[in-house]
């Protein structure tokens, strides 16, 4: 169960609800980096800073979740295969909060998660 109700000043794992550290930069295999990070549970987020670069964070997050198999990563099912959720930040009341606001230039976390029953990554 995803629990969306994130504390005022912490970000916590939507799927597991423990707390989460800052996000630091990570070097992917293709030379880029990008802002993100790992939970005990196995999710993984990425930050986007402005909220405009989510297809880009996408990507990355579904690398980091199968660890840099990007065989295994294109595979894979969003619903299916992993679950996907977005939290959004307001960073002028210095909050978390549940979707993330289009329209403003409001950080972004993406949190993915992949499924136990029958994905491909417990196949494999």
């Amino acid at each position: 169960m995803i629990d969306r109700s994130i504390d005022d000043n912490a970000l916590k794992c939507p799927f597991c609800s423990r707390l989460m550290g800052s996000p630091e930069e990570i070097q992917c295999r293709f030379g880029s980096s990008f802002e993100g990070g790992r939970c005990d549970c196995g999710a993984v987020f990425i930050y986007d800073r402005g909220g405009h670069s989510l297809g880009d964070a996408y990507v990355d997050a579904l690398g980091l979740l199968c660890g840099d198999d990007w065989d295994r990563a294109w595979s894979l099912v969003p619903g299916e295969d992993y679950e996907v959720v977005e939290l959004g930040y307001d960073s002028r009341r210095k909050r978390f909060g549940g979707e993330p606001r289009r329209r403003s230039n409001s950080p972004v976390f993406l949190f993915l998660h992949l499924k136990r029953e029958g994905s491909p990554a417990d196949r494999a």
